[in-house]
């Protein structure tokens, strides 16, 4: 069974490829093999999606105020980012007219 670290593996019913430091490297495994391994994954999903109920029943209303104000906090830098941005370019064309002047 493809003994990958999550996201670094790639399986179908013949092989196995993992990702490593060290390149990859493939073996073939049997269907056996891979549907135990698709088990393995959908109890890991199955549980991440019982804690995320279990979170949401006992904390959702404060992680609903923590993700509005990281939101907010987020599209507040992209607004000065692009006031930035167009600040930049404006001093930038100036420079340009300066230099383009004879």
């Amino acid at each position: 069974m493809c003994e990958c670290e999550e996201g670094k593996c790639s399986c179908n019913e013949q092989s196995c490829r993992c990702e490593s430091d060290n390149g990859c490297c493939e073996r073939e495994y049997s269907k056996l093999d891979m549907f135990l391994y698709m088990a393995k994954g959908a109890k890991m999903e199955l549980l991440k999606e019982k804690m995320k109920k279990r979170l949401e029943a006992s904390h959702g209303k404060k992680f609903d105020r923590v993700a509005d104000l990281i939101v907010d906090a987020l599209l507040e830098q992209y607004k000065t980012e692009d006031e930035a941005s167009k600040k930049r370019q404006e001093l930038s064309e100036q420079l340009d007219k300066i230099f383009s002047e004879e």
